[in-house]
């Protein structure tokens, strides 16, 4: 037998919806992230801040410890990094992505190289590749992050 939804199963559906939209979840690329890019961007300033660099798999764990929400470092990431990188280029500020690296390697994984304007294609020359990412960085590491997402230019 179909059992036919009321109108109170769908108040709930509804507001189970606006619940996860309200938990900062975005439609990119057909993929919907529950990533609060409030909490990533206060995981990572402090990194930059303090001119250092944190793993895939800590910041999976440090956003856990702020959120309850767990996020598997493998792949996880490069949506909600590339978005937050789009919106501190649109006010001019470099991308903090940088300071997230494979435990191997201490780069970054492939989905920062042009995960927004001011990032370029991945160097396909190793040196150049180090050359890149590392003038980044520095850009990274000399802001003056300020405690929340900056909506104005750097100063």
């Amino acid at each position: 037998m179909h059992r036919q939804n009321s109108g109170c199963d769908r108040i709930v559906y509804k507001r189970r919806l606006a619940r996860d939209f309200r938990a900062a979840a975005m439609l990119i690329g057909g993929v919907i992230m529950a990533v609060d890019l409030e909490h990533l961007y206060a995981i990572l300033a402090p990194v930059a801040r303090n001119q250092s660099q944190i793993t895939y798999g800590q910041l999976s764990e440090e956003y856990f410890q702020r959120t309850e929400e767990r996020h598997d470092p493998h792949g996880t990431w490069d949506a909600p990094l590339g978005e937050l990188n789009r919106i501190l280029h649109t006010v001019r500020w470099p991308s903090l992505s940088a300071v997230v690296v494979l435990q191997d390697g201490r780069e970054p994984g492939g989905g920062f190289w042009e995960s927004s304007p001011n990032i370029p294609r991945r160097p396909g020359n190793e040196i150049d590749r180090i050359m890149s990412y590392a003038a980044i960085l520095r850009q990274v590491h000399a802001a003056p992050w300020p405690e929340a997402i900056p909506m104005a230019t750097p100063p």
